[in-house]
C-alpha cells in the first residue's frame, strides 16, 4: 500500500489527520509533519525524511505539503533525489486539502502507481473546490426550485 505524509506549516497537517480520523478512523502508512516557529529547517527536513521512511513499504510514498515554494515543499523536494537513488518513489502534491486526503486514502490500496494515485489527488483536490452559493443562484435563475436536486 501507498504510504501517505502531510507536511506543513503549523498546526494544518495535525488537523487534517485529526479530521482524517474522525472519517476513516486511524489510517495506517500515514504520518504528518509540521514546521513549527523557530525549527530549524535541517532538523524539520530530517523529521520529514524520517516519516517518509516510516511509511515507506516498497510501494512509494505520497507527500501532500502545504504551500507551494514554501519550507514543507522544499524539505520534501529536497530529500526526492536521494529517495529516488534509494529506489523509493516518492511523489509530492501540494496545496492540499481534505478532499485530496480522501480520495487518495480511498484509492491507495487499489491503485499500485504511486504516480497515479497523485495525479488523481491533484483532480480530486480540484474537484473539491466549488463555491456552491454561485451555483445555486445560476441554478434558480435557470427556473430550477428549491424542491429540486442541486
Amino acid at each position: 500500500m501507498i504510504g501517505m505524509i502531510v507536511v506543513s506549516h503549523g498546526k494544518m497537517a495535525e488537523g487534517v489527520k485529526d479530521s482524517v480520523e474522525l472519517i476513516f478512523g486511524q489510517p495506517e502508512q500515514f504520518e504528518t509533519s509540521a514546521l513549527v516557529a523557530g525549527q530549524a529547517f535541517e532538523a524539520f527536513k530530517d523529521d520529514v525524511a524520517a516519516k517518509i521512511k516510516a511509511v515507506d513499504t516498497g510501494d512509494g510514498v505520497l507527500a501532500f505539503v502545504d504551500l507551494f515554494g514554501a519550507s514543507p515543499y522544499n524539505a520534501a523536494m529536497k530529500l526526492y533525489p536521494a529517495f529516488k537513488e534509494a529506489d523509493s518513489e516518492v511523489r509530492v502534491v501540494t496545496g492540499l486539502n481534505l478532499p485530496m486526503i480522501i480520495e487518495s486514502l480511498g484509492m491507495r490500496s487499489v491503485e499500485t502507481s504511486v504516480e497515479n494515485l497523485a495525479k488523481q489527488a491533484v483532480l480530486a483536490g480540484r474537484d473539491g473546490i466549488q463555491e456552491p452559493i454561485s451555483d445555486l443562484l445560476e441554478s434558480l435563475d435557470n427556473g430550477v426550485t428549491e424542491d429540486d436536486d442541486y
